[in-house]
């Protein structure tokens, strides 16, 4: 998705021309929010699949950057401990010229022990693989609007720092749904808390659409610097006070930045595409060439970014490339969170 026009449906842009290309967009809103509509109460009347297991649906009410896949690992994980068995079921967004997904990469990374079932039809997966998988419970990612499936507990990811955009429907917006929606909710996980300013007020917003949701506070930070080809884990402060040069493709780059600056790294430039953005060797070779124009030997980037870099290995000779592993933690109402999330898993 173009970066200037992502910036005016999050509500970063106030000119006259962010406002003109808004309100040109509203009738299409309108349209998609009546698809909406429909597509939501076919399913109602035709029932939603029950899987034979609890079905726990992590996702979010907006397009891209709400930090959602950190919470799918931070939840996979936590059961893993507790012993319960989980299969984590997801669309694994795959462009045409792509051979795989980032996302999935990421999580069969993390997680590199739990089954992952990649496709749209997640009823299908769930069928296949029933007699195959021993499961406790599924882990369904992005299936907050996924009616298809019947989900036992839905818990939302807010971006606190752009919660909603600017308030409107794709594509004038950033909302999937209007947000009403967030009445189907049973838990909000409010995620970067430490980049946000006026938590207490969308707390009070998110109470008034419905007071009845459990309402957890989280917020990502860097666990130390990775090699990305050599898979190294390097100090905590290895970045603190070196030229880098950083890049990503992910849909917010603001909080790659954030993370970047936090690590202490002197920032030269950081290049961003659209999220799941597929290199391409002129991408690799624009940002390398910068590099050694700018005599910088350092590249910074991302895990979802690093899984799809392998393949450029030779192309980054005479630099080092590492990345930032991002996991998330719960600064508020971490108990309460997983005793609901467990009691789920035991019904």
């Amino acid at each position: 998705m173009n970066g200037y026009l992502l910036s005016i449906m999050k509500g970063q842009k106030s000119s006259f021309m962010a406002q003109l290309i808004t309100y040109l967009l509203v009738p299409w809103s309108l349209i998609y929010g009546l698809g909406v509509f429909s597509h939501r109460n076919f399913y109602k009347l035709k029932g939603a699949y029950r899987a034979p297991k609890p079905v726990i649906s992590i996702g979010n009410i907006t397009v891209g950057g709400s930090g959602k896949t950190p919470l799918v690992i931070w939840i996979a994980r936590h059961l893993q401990d507790k012993g319960f068995k989980s299969v984590i079921l997801t669309r694994g967004y795959m462009p045409q010229e792509s051979n795989g997904s980032d996302e999935v990469d990421m999580l069969n990374e993390q997680i590199p022990y739990m089954p992952v079932l990649v496709g749209g039809n997640r009823v299908s997966n769930i069928k296949k693989s029933m007699r195959i998988l021993p499961v406790d419970v599924y882990i369904a990612d992005d299936a907050f609007q996924h009616w298809p499936l019947h989900r036992d507990l839905n818990i939302v990811a807010i971006d606190s720092g752009n919660p909603f955009g600017n308030g409107f429907l794709l594509p004038a917006g950033v909302l999937r749904e209007p947000l009403s929606a967030l009445k189907r909710a049973d838990i909000f996980v409010l995620t970067k808390t430490n980049r946000a300013n006026g938590l207490q007020g969308l707390s009070s917003k998110l109470k008034k659409i419905n007071p009845q949701a459990l309402m957890v506070e989280s917020c990502h930070k860097a666990q130390g610097v990775i090699d990305v080809f050599g898979t190294e884990a390097l100090p905590a402060d290895f970045l603190r006070n070196l030229p880098v040069i950083g890049f990503c493709a992910i849909g917010d780059p603001l909080s790659f930045e954030s993370e970047l600056r936090n690590s202490g790294a002197l920032i030269a430039k950081v290049f961003t595409y659209s999220d799941h953005h597929i290199y391409q060797q002129k991408d690799i070779q624009r940002m390398v060439e910068f590099c050694r124009s700018q005599a910088v030997p350092l590249l910074v980037t991302t895990h979802k970014d690093a899984v799809k870099l392998n393949i450029f290995r030779d192309s980054f000779k005479g630099l080092r490339l590492v990345y930032l592993p991002i996991q998330l933690e719960i600064t508020k109402g971490s108990d309460e969170f997983i005793q609901k999330i467990i009691s789920i898993c035991r019904h």
